[in-house]
């Protein structure tokens, strides 16, 4: 590669705009825990891409432009009625990307007593500049399974001697 007098070995993205963002991973997985055992945090990345050569997102020839700042949150990931997991499960940093879980439980305040486990989405919100110069956001989404402590741990210095 040559560029501005340098050389070298390097790949450089050309694109436009950024026509979707992904988030990494796409399937999540934190525990629950520090009142009897250790939490398990999950970090997400929100990756935009451009569309390759034949325009549409989502196919083998779309160009990944890298990580991007981008702003976000939880919802809520319908597997049983009415449960409410994003209320309980613990909050993802803002501008970070980080999930951190809540206690393991039970929790009196959760209905029926239950543990602080559940399914949530993750959402990463990016505001883009489309070709025409306009604002608009973009976003992605990852399952996140939050679930019990780990019980058992397989490095314990008893086990391994």
């Amino acid at each position: 590669m040559f560029l501005a007098g340098a050389t070298g070995e390097a790949t450089v993205a050309v694109y436009a705009t950024i026509d979707f963002i992904k988030v990494l991973p796409q399937a999540g997985l934190a525990r629950v825990g520090g009142a009897n055992f250790p939490k398990q945090f999950q970090q997400f990345e929100a990756i935009a891409y451009a569309n390759g050569p034949d325009g549409k997102p989502n196919t083998k020839d779309d160009i990944d432009l890298g990580i991007v700042d981008a702003a976000w949150s939880i919802d809520e990931y319908t597997a049983t009625y009415d449960d409410d997991d994003k209320d309980f499960v613990g909050t993802i940093g803002a501008k970070t990307g980080l999930f951190t879980p809540n206690l393991d439980g039970p929790n009196p305040k959760r209905k029926r007593g239950t543990n602080n486990y559940g399914d949530v989405w993750v959402i990463a919100t990016y505001q883009s500049a489309d070709a025409a110069g306009q604002m608009r956001p973009l976003k992605g989404r990852a399952h996140l399974l939050v679930t019990v402590p780990l019980y058992i741990k397989w490095d314990q210095s008893e086990v391994s001697r």
